[in-house]
């Protein structure tokens, strides 16, 4: 019998051909990073940076900036003790803005994942279900194998099918306490959303179902104070818990949980295994997330928010212009041109580096592997100029390698069907296949 590749050996054959053809595992060599511009260790030329999750650009914020500074004169460089024990000052007042931000209960955490890690076995019983979005981030799905390891019952759901939930809801509630649907505010790669009208509807309508939200790429950018796209949507339901990040558009560091009740937020906190053992957050975090908090507590975070949508709005139009295969076409400041092969989005991501343009690989395992896309962000910091010339750029590319490859240029809907109805295992058998298959090409072409 004929040995097969293992799961990580396929990763790492996709991936680091990609760092071998100067694509990913780029450094920066910039002395002083000043707003969008880059100098990148493979590139050696200034580029425009299209890759940044800083979507209303606070880092470069003096608030932010001289609250790191005097966070670090005040408390040194670290304050190393579990929160179990011990909290500098900095967490009680943040946590305190950021329940104001949200209308609810909020408890930091070190990380967006470390959230996860600490909440999940917290909120999901032996008895629970779990399903999973086919989209939601990596993270979740790390912290649901802790449960699932217990034997809690997880499985797998096609991506924003609310037909498809209900289904399972009626399946499952016989033998389940709770129906836990994980998913994601903004989803990461396509930049689409979750349909949170329709959960309320589902939650409203079956009591036992509750609604565990990431909404990493949502906060700070979306929503009345910046509290993210899920909570801007709706007010927080009573039968859901959202963790999103402070690592993105907030410019600060680690994350925050989000709770409709002062007593969950206190149980997690208080036996939340990353929340009691796990590294806390350093004061410079602390100190330029309160500044951040702060921001968005103040009118100023309406207009970053307005100067971010212009160029989302403008990214669009200009996108629509181009011709260019748009995945999923959203209000958010992510985008996702497909363009099928890892190996026709690597080539076009080294020629935009050329031309000066910094654009990320939307690659597996993050998306399959016949899906992948040239992924890349808008910010505030853009200006319509700086997005024109990369848009012109990428749709030149975007054609000759695609012209080179013998491939059409057209509709994307056929592979980058979100909502098809083939099964999770026949997808799987898809995908391993064309896995091998692109293996064996990037061995030719070495």
């Amino acid at each position: 019998m004929k040995k097969t590749t293992p799961p990580i050996d396929t990763i790492f054959e996709v991936l680091n051909y990609g760092a071998k053809n100067g694509a990913m595992h780029l450094n920066t060599i910039n002395k002083k990073l000043e707003g969008n511009k880059l100098i990148l260790d493979k590139s050696n030329n200034v580029v425009v940076s299209f890759g940044s999750c800083s979507y209303l650009g606070l880092e470069f914020d003096e608030r932010l900036k001289q609250a790191a500074k005097d966070a670090i004169d005040n408390y040194g460089t670290q304050f190393s003790s579990s929160r179990a024990y011990m909290s500098p000052v900095y967490y009680e007042e943040l946590e305190a803005l950021l329940s104001r931000i949200f209308n609810a209960h909020a408890i930091v955490t070190p990380t967006t994942t470390l959230g996860h890690i600490g909440a999940i076995p917290v909120l999901v019983n032996d008895k629970d279900a779990i399903i999973l979005d086919h989209q939601v981030h990596n993270s979740v799905h790390t912290a649901v194998n802790l449960v699932k390891a217990k034997g809690v019952y997880t499985e797998l759901m096609r991506h924003n099918r609310m037909d498809l939930l209900e289904e399972r809801i009626l399946a499952l509630r016989q033998k389940h306490s709770k129906i836990w649907y994980m998913a994601d505010g903004v989803y990461s790669m396509y930049g689409d959303v979750t349909p949170i009208h329709e959960v309320y509807e589902l939650m409203n309508k079956y009591p036992e179902l509750h609604y565990y939200v990431d909404d990493a790429h949502g906060m700070s950018w979306a929503g009345q104070n910046g509290r993210g796209y899920a909570l801007g949507q709706r007010a927080i339901h009573e039968k859901m818990v959202l963790i999103t990040s402070l690592n993105k558009a907030f410019a600060a560091g680690g994350g925050v949980a989000v709770f409709p009740t002062k007593e969950l937020a206190h149980k997690v906190r208080t036996c939340g295994s990353t929340l009691v053992t796990s590294g806390p957050m350093q004061p410079s975090g602390l100190g330029a997330a309160i500044a951040s908090a702060k921001i968005h507590l103040s009118d100023d975070i309406v207009e970053l928010q307005e100067q971010l949508n212009e160029n989302i709005k403008y990214t669009n139009l200009a996108i629509k212009k181009h011709g260019l295969p748009l995945v999923s076409e959203s209000a958010t400041p992510i985008f996702f041109i497909g363009v099928s092969l890892p190996k026709i989005g690597y080539s076009i991501i080294s020629r935009m580096l050329k031309d000066g343009y910094y654009v990320n690989a939307g690659i597996f395992p993050g998306v399959p592997v016949k899906n992948t896309g040239i992924r890349f962000t808008i910010t505030k910091l853009h200006t319509f100029k700086e997005i024109d010339n990369m848009l012109e750029a990428l749709t030149y590319h975007h054609a000759e390698v695609l012209k080179e490859e013998n491939l059409p240029i057209g509709p994307v809907e056929g592979i980058y069907n979100m909502t098809n109805r083939h099964s999770h295992f026949e997808i799987a058998i898809v995908h391993h296949v064309v896995i091998h298959f692109i293996v064996a090409l990037f061995q030719v072409a070495q």
